[in-house]
């Protein structure tokens, strides 16, 4: 990050093995991981996930039965993935592609029924051109009839923090989480400025973590997201030749409105 703005240049975020690991340990779980396997259960012919990290979506699906290619830029990320992969039966290893690949310049080769991008991983898209790359990449890899999902943030301009406020001492955030070791991790999400010209949240995730021996250390990862309205997106979809089918502002389908903390599209191409 460059003095603080959104305008970085490279990939920032787990550049570190042991963010990685955090990112694993407190994120395993998700609730939105029954949604993306209700998503997928009409699909066929092979799924895209664009940022797959450490496979927190992608092993599910393939244990699912479902074909599945993973790219993602964070090499410490795709390389816990990988193992996680390798400790999967033949199986469930035989559906699974991982490539190292910026997901604004990807070139596969072939084309996917369901292309998805989950847990606000757009956001980290911070320019109008890399957007549109991303969609253009998305389209030539969709086949006619298939589905683009995009899970995102429903913007709320300057919030104070992400998940609440920062912890005291002997509060459990929403990322408590106890290690098989005796370790224990808390995380927590924090809004350090907005840009308003940018569109532009500088974003700090927190992880604490206290060993078994009780030693507290902090460990931080700081990158931008971009804001993304709705009416925005629609036009951005609508220039890379997709509309939009449905909306949903929660995993639970519901339907879209002020109160929802989610953006969920569902679009498909309007043409080949």
């Amino acid at each position: 990050m460059v003095g603080g703005t959104c305008d970085m240049n490279d990939y920032s975020a787990y550049r570190s093995a042991e963010l990685a690991a955090l990112y694993d340990a407190v994120y395993a779980n998700g609730a939105d991981i029954a949604f993306w396997q209700m998503m997928a259960t009409a699909v066929s012919d092979g799924l895209l996930e664009l940022g797959c990290g450490t496979g927190r979506v992608l092993l599910p699906l393939a244990r699912a039965g479902h074909e599945i290619t993973g790219l993602d830029l964070a090499a410490h990320m795709l390389a816990r993935c990988r193992a996680h992969l390798q400790a999967e039966p033949p199986e469930v290893r035989d559906l699974v592609t991982l490539l190292e690949a910026d997901m604004t310049s990807f070139d596969l080769d072939r084309r996917f029924a369901q292309i998805y991008c989950a847990f606000g991983t757009f956001h980290h898209l911070r320019t109008v051109e890399q957007q549109l790359a991303c969609l253009e990449r998305c389209r030539h890899h969709l086949l006619p009839r298939g589905t683009l999902i995009l899970d995102l943030i429903n913007p709320d301009p300057a919030p104070s923090s992400v998940n609440g406020d920062v912890p005291a001492d002997g509060d459990t955030p929403a990322g408590n989480v106890d290690w098989t070791d005796g370790r224990r991790i808390r995380s927590w999400a924090t809004v350090l400025d907005y840009h308003r010209s940018l569109q532009c949240n500088d974003c700090e995730v927190t992880y604490e973590i206290v060993e078994a021996d009780g030693t507290t250390r902090r460990l931080t990862e700081t990158f931008p997201m971009r804001l993304v309205y709705r009416y925005e997106l629609e036009h951005l979809l609508a220039r890379c030749g997709f509309r939009i089918v449905a909306l949903y502002g929660d995993y639970d389908h519901s339907a879209f409105s002020d109160e929802s903390l989610g953006m969920i599209v569902v679009a498909e191409p309007t043409g080949d």
